[in-house]
């Protein structure tokens, strides 16, 4: 009987919901530790500190969840949820100081809401469900990393890569969000 329930009893309950919700209450820390790392260096290797935190929330949510055997699509929901709200609340922070692009947080909001879309439009005759897409996960990691190059090297000061490389990265960020609007369009045609 303990071997059927170890792996549920390996981790708790709803350990990956806890982590997300950790993901979504870091998130207002990590702006706040944005907007006032111009101004006190401490900050800004707080908020890398925040920002990496976050992301290994968003690496072992989904393991954790998975390892007790309580997935579920509210999981999910709340999963994304968390990762939209957090890249485009620093992303616009960066914006809002002058230091990426505005277009760069738009397009990856118009490839969330495209996702969205296509999701909810997935199967009218049953609950909406994510469909999830290489394309997309793909472009939620590099977003990811995108956030952590700009906070290590803006917000703690390092300045590691140039300006020519970070408008580099920048400009890759509508062509794999389009990329990810792309491939949802092409697979809705194909049905």
């Amino acid at each position: 009987m303990m071997a059927a329930m170890g792996v549920a009893r390996t981790f708790p309950r709803h350990a990956g919901d806890v982590l997300t919700a950790l993901r979504l209450a870091g998130t207002p820390l990590f702006v706040a530790l944005v907007w006032r790392a111009p101004h006190h260096a401490g900050a800004g290797w707080l908020a890398a500190g925040v920002f990496y935190a976050i992301a290994a929330s968003d690496f072992f949510d989904g393991r954790l969840a998975r390892r007790a055997g309580e997935t579920s699509a509210i999981g999910r929901v709340l999963d994304h949820g968390a990762d939209i709200l957090f890249i485009l609340s620093a992303l616009t922070s960066y914006v809002t100081l002058g230091v990426v692009p505005w277009w760069v947080p738009a397009a990856i909001a118009a490839s969330f809401v495209t996702y969205v879309y296509d999701s909810a439009r997935g199967n009218a005759a049953a609950a909406p469900q994510l469909r999830p897409s290489r394309i997309g996960h793909l472009g939620g990691w590099l977003n990811y990393v995108l956030v952590g190059v700009v906070v290590c090297n803006e917000s703690t000061g390092l300045r590691v890569l140039p300006q020519p490389l970070l408008t580099v990265l920048y400009a890759l960020v509508p062509l794999y969000s389009g990329a990810a609007i792309a491939e949802r369009v092409r697979m809705r045609l194909a049905r």
